[in-house]
């Protein structure tokens, strides 16, 4: 998996024209959202990025909120602390970096008004994963919090509009190709399995079990544990670079 995702995190890494570009867009949106009042009405919000990478979004909301001066920390969780290290390269200040499962307690680390997990992250997380995320994520936001969740529709893409591909080609290099294969369905679980495999020599670099989610699934989860939840669409916040939002807004207790 560390030979595969070496090849796969351009786009959140600091030193990538790809990922700088992908910054200033999730700065617009960000801008996009305080204007359109998605943030719970106080002037100190506690930030939340989970499976942050280098804490490219975190960093980004954190820089906004300051520039429409709030006071604002930023708390991002991965579980490879060489990612979280480069996090200061988006933004510096109040920041706070936990190297740990986002599936695991996440109240050792405090209350938030605001979590995020961007990056169309979901696919690493089956049905029953994605549940005991969400129930996590509406543990630690204060009764007025928001959960926003970048995800794009990929079982309309895929199957509806019949984009799905047993072979993809996923990263170009100089010299090499990356590519995934399906290598079967999981019913009990409901993922895809696919492996990665490095050209022109066939080297196997890693797999990944996938869930092609749709939009309206993550929402109905997500409306089970909060009191409001929508969809927002790339067309409704115009952003180029940034995919369509799932805003879920006051947990409910359990």
């Amino acid at each position: 998996m560390e030979e595969l995702y070496r090849y796969l995190r351009t786009f959140m890494d600091p030193k990538s024209e790809v990922a700088q570009n992908r910054f200033i867009g999730l700065r617009s949106f960000f801008n996009w959202a305080v204007k359109e009042n998605l943030f719970p009405e106080r002037r100190k919000l506690r930030v939340l990025d989970l499976c942050a990478g280098t804490g490219i979004a975190g960093a980004s909301l954190y820089e906004t909120l300051k520039e429409w001066g709030y006071e604002a920390s930023l708390t991002v969780v991965d579980k490879r602390k060489e990612d979280l290290l480069l996090v200061e390269n988006w933004t510096s200040g109040e920041i706070y970096g936990a190297v740990m499962d986002c599936l695991d307690d996440l109240r050792k680390l405090g209350k938030f008004d605001v979590a995020l997990i961007f990056g169309s992250t979901m696919p690493h997380f089956d049905p029953f994963q994605a549940a005991k995320l969400f129930r996590n994520v509406a543990r630690v936001l204060e009764g007025d919090g928001v959960f926003l969740l970048e995800e794009t529709d990929r079982f309309g893409a895929f199957f509806y509009r019949k984009a799905y591909r047993e072979i993809v080609p996923e990263v170009r290099g100089e010299d090499y190709m990356v590519i995934s294969l399906d290598e079967g369905y999981n019913p009990v679980r409901g993922v895809i399995r696919r492996g990665y495999y490095k050209l022109p020599d066939w080297e196997k670099i890693g797999e990944i079990e996938t869930r092609y989610w749709d939009l309206a699934g993550l929402a109905g989860i997500g409306k089970a544990l909060f009191e409001e939840a929508r969809i927002i669409r790339k067309s409704e916040h115009g952003v180029v670079n940034v995919g369509d939002i799932i805003y879920l807004r006051g947990p409910y207790r359990t």
